[in-house]
């Protein structure tokens, strides 16, 4: 009788240790390269810049409202914007913000403790961006949420610019998306993915990241000169390609992770 009366409590103790497990969070490892999924979103002047191209589709990119002239276009974990003089960001890294930063190749801004406060405990930071020395260069902008339980989160933004128009067809994890100037692919690495042109172009050598990997970038190969087919490697890579009839040029950028970050 004894017996069966332990059996509640170690059937209590089993669920104690299972809801300490799901409540412990993810201890990332600082050799890893995660993927990147905090969302960020900004308004667009349509009849400035034209219809909404379409760079990532289903849960990738949501416009979820808009007005006589404007929309707001979200992103998660990476994106395309437009060339503009300067952008409004309103950034939502889904756990409370200890630490923020946002840098380029040219500048690096910090922020602590933005969601101070008793009514500010969100994870949503907004900040303004206005692009000087990094216009026209392969420069994003890298945004790091930081937190203190260990649930950090990260995004890339990429930015179209005048002196980047041969379009480029992109399939890119599952999705099929006709870009501008530049593009952006976010996948597991080890992944294949492609990327076409209409006309045949001339790949520049990759430059490597920020990160510092075992492996370089991989060189890009087409039989056709149009189509290339690759696999993802584990790192961020950039690439340029130049149109052998029209003489425009591409930015495109490859983001490969090896591991998700488990969120609540």
């Amino acid at each position: 009788m004894k017996f069966l009366f332990l059996i509640p409590l170690l059937l209590l103790a089993g669920c104690s240790t299972i809801q300490k497990f799901m409540s412990t969070p993810q201890k990332l490892n600082p050799a890893v390269y995660y993927k990147n999924d905090i969302c960020f979103s900004y308004d667009k002047d349509t009849k400035k810049h034209g219809k909404i191209r379409s760079f990532f589709r289903n849960r990738r990119r949501r416009v979820f409202r808009q007005n006589r002239n404007k929309t707001k276009v979200l992103f998660c974990g990476v994106g395309v914007l437009p060339h503009q003089e300067s952008y409004n960001l309103v950034i939502d890294s889904f756990n409370k913000l200890n630490f923020f930063a946002m840098n380029t190749c040219h500048r690096e801004i910090t922020t602590e403790n933005p969601d101070r406060g008793i009514f500010k405990q969100n994870g949503i930071h907004k900040i303004s961006y206005n692009p000087t020395v990094e216009q026209g260069k392969a420069c994003p902008l890298y945004i790091g949420a930081f937190n203190k339980t260990g649930r950090h989160g990260w995004g890339i933004v990429a930015f179209e610019h005048p002196n980047f128009q041969l379009e480029s067809i992109l399939h890119c994890n599952g999705d099929k998306e006709d870009t501008g100037g530049t593009s952006i692919c976010q996948s597991r690495e080890g992944l294949l993915q492609k990327i076409t042109f209409k006309e045949p172009v001339k790949a520049a050598p990759p430059v490597n990241g920020p990160a510092q990997r075992k492996e370089d970038c991989p060189v890009l190969s087409s039989k056709d000169s149009k189509t290339f087919n690759f696999i993802m490697p584990p790192r961020e890579c950039v690439y340029g390609f130049i149109g052998l009839e029209s003489g425009k040029e591409h930015k495109f950028y490859t983001i490969g992770y090896e591991q998700l970050i488990v969120r609540e």
